[in-house]
């Protein structure tokens, strides 16, 4: 539960000849993962003989596919977990599959006629600009010594072209609005070229087989619709020969895809003319699974343990129960715990409830809690971070009530002045007299902050034990050290709890013959860790103190939603004597303010809970950096 599961490296040693099925063998396993190595005097892993095949008849499949599933659906493709082709049978079934290869010409063609119809419309909007000239066959306008050139002007500009032209002679311009006609003798093409280029005009390219603008646009149009006509046969074939071959294309893509990840696995191991040497970690509760795979080789496979080396790093496999996997999302989002230090997921599962009950503290709001996580992880079930963050907040629900309980507080009013409210609507009296006298926060604030710097000690201390253990096989000198912190924590206790009652009257007199032994520790401690971190560790003296008043940022942020639920207790709680109407308006705003309050609540006790088991209670034994196992495995996955 605090440790990772046990690992073990395992290399087996196998004949050449034997290579391909034991691939196979250990990829529906999924127990090893598999691990590139070398060795002196051994070649380098190469992929099996099918792999190029394999790879060009897979990228061909795959293109069908992006092609056939917005056309006939992803799902209809079939699961994942279909059933897998023997590599030699998927090989010749995909060479024979001739769907992807009419479907590429057949989208090949809609890609042709889609460009064709965007000609087209460039062509309607060239006529559509020239339509003015309604009457100009632009087609005769063009001989051996009369040349034309149409374009679109800014109006304030055709006087100054037309002043330019009458001085060049032999040219005529035609204008209407902001489009002109230039015609011209050829001998005088750069003249009038300049002057078009002088006043800004924009040349149109008319289309050589063009007629009457009018005649150019029924032509364009009639063309149009005989290409939308023939798209829309193709997207209809090409729906027909997509849904009809849906199934087989992703059968043999998964096949192929299954073939060519064990086609490329060779590459990660060494291999002789007669030898290959497969090396990689495996769990130790797979043990069973790969003596039986072991068994079908007899002689021809040894698989042997291979001892972990002085800077060997095994994968990290989490071992935690069930209810502990929304938080185990934590410890696997912020640095997964190397091999050989303890786990923080059971810790997270108690301290981050408590800690986000301390600052919801609130019946009602633990209530809400419950159900607004319960409602996002319905919705969100899909979506890992999501769905385990919604289930955090239903777990600190039920803690959050509990406070609420100790703090007598109900949408912030106590037990009994919610009984009150009741009364004014119904007349039934529930309560004569308070119940029980609650902790109430904003009467408390110093006891509140007092109550949350224990928890942090406490918090700590489990932080300093987790590294001791961490540390006791590697460097028991830092294992000492971290012994020495909590010395540390206990003789600031021992040496102020005297003292305390000056802020906390409630506490009544502590005996202050605590101060000396409290005294003593400290300075034993502090004497420790000087002998075994150093100048360094006496720096970070000062930030225990600082690591365990953030621990009030709970009381701080706790008050902050008690003055809020507080206010809008005072102003909008609807009440008869307010006026039924107005009470009427007021009931669904108070509802939503106090819904959005608890909300913000949930959002920042979520937000500080985490920061101080990530930041302040991890940062005290664990290093990370834990790799992720990743077996070799017919449906790939990380554990």
């Amino acid at each position: 539960m605090f440790k990772a599961k046990r690992m073990a490296r395992v290399r087996l040693i196998v004949l050449k000849s034997k290579v391909e099925p034991l691939i196979k063998d250990l990829h529906e396993a999924g127990v090893v993962d598999i691990r590139k190595t070398d060795y002196e005097g051994l070649d380098e892993g190469r992929p099996l003989t099918s792999f190029d095949l394999v790879s060009t008849e897979l990228l061909r499949i795959r293109s069908a596919l992006a092609m056939m599933e917005p056309l006939a659906g992803k799902k209809a493709g079939g699961s994942d977990d279909a059933e897998i082709i023997p590599a030699a049978k998927a090989i010749e079934e995909a060479k024979a599959f001739e769907a992807p290869d009419k479907l590429r010409v057949l989208n090949n063609e809609a890609v042709a006629s889609n460009e064709r119809l965007k000609s087209l419309d460039n062509e309607a909007a060239m006529a559509e600009k020239l339509s003015q000239f309604k009457n100009v066959d632009f087609k005769g306008l063009s001989t051996r010594t009369i040349a034309y050139k149409a374009g679109e002007i800014q109006i304030a500009r055709i006087q100054k072209l037309s002043d330019s032209l009458e001085r060049i002679g032999s040219s005529t311009l035609i204008s209407e609005g902001n489009v002109a006609l230039v015609l011209y003798s050829r001998k005088d093409q750069q003249a009038v070229d300049a002057a078009l280029a002088e006043t800004g005009f924009n040349e149109l390219s008319v289309p050589a087989a063009m007629t009457t603008p009018s005649e150019e646009i029924r032509r364009v149009n009639a063309e149009r619709e005989l290409i939308k006509t023939k798209l829309k046969q193709l997207k209809d074939e090409m729906t027909t020969l997509s849904k009809n071959s849906i199934i087989k294309a992703a059968k043999l893509f998964r096949s192929l895809e299954v073939e060519a990840d064990r086609a490329e696995v060779a590459t990660r191991f060494p291999q002789s003319r007669f030898l290959c040497v497969i090396e990689g970690w495996m769990l130790e509760e797979s043990r069973k699974t790969m003596d039986k795979i072991a068994q079908r080789y007899g002689s021809s496979l040894v698989v042997e343990d291979v001892k972990l080396g002085h800077d060997e790093m095994p994968p990290t496999v989490l071992d935690n129960p069930k209810i502990a996997s929304p938080l185990e999302f934590i410890t696997n989002s912020y640095s997964l715990p190397n091999y050989f230090e303890l786990d923080p997921t059971m810790i997270y599962l108690i301290a981050l409830p408590i800690i986000y009950g301390m600052i919801v503290g609130d019946v009602v709001y633990g209530l809400l809690s419950i159900i607004i996580g319960y409602l996002l992880m319905k919705k969100f079930e899909k979506s890992y971070i999501m769905s385990n963050v919604s289930k955090i907040w239903m777990y600190s629900g039920v803690p959050s009530m509990a406070f609420g309980l100790f703090f007598d507080e109900f949408a912030g009013m106590s037990h009994f002045k919610l009984a009150e409210l009741f009364k004014t609507w119904t007349g039934i009296s529930l309560l004569n007299a308070p119940l029980w006298t609650g902790f109430h926060r904003m009467e408390s604030v110093v006891a509140l902050v007092a109550l949350s710097a224990l928890l942090g000690v406490v918090h700590l201390t489990l932080g300093f034990i987790f590294g001791a253990i961490n540390e006791w096989e590697h460097n028991k000198k830092h294992s000492a050290a971290k012994i020495a912190w909590i010395g540390v924590e206990i003789g600031l206790i021992l040496a102020l709890l005297p003292f305390m009652p000056m802020l906390i009257p409630e506490l009544g007199k502590i005996d202050p013959g605590l101060t000396m032994p409290g005294l003593v520790i400290l300075v034993i401690s502090v004497i420790v860790i000087a002998v075994t971190e150093g100048i360094i560790g006496l720096i970070e003296l000062p930030g225990l103190v600082g690591n365990i008043l953030s621990y009030s940022r709970i009381a701080a942020v706790g008050i902050v939603g008690v003055v809020i639920a507080e206010l809008l207790n005072d102003f909008l709680v609807p009440t008869p004597d307010k006026g039924i109407l107005l009470a009427l308006v007021l009931a669904p705003i108070f509802i939503i303010l106090h819904v959005l309050n608890c909300f913000v609540a949930m959002f920042e006790s979520l937000i500080q809970g985490g920061r101080l088991n990530i930041v302040e209670f991890k940062s005290k034994f664990m290093h990370g950096g834990g790799g992720i196992f990743v077996p070799f495995a017919l449906y790939s996955k990380k554990i």
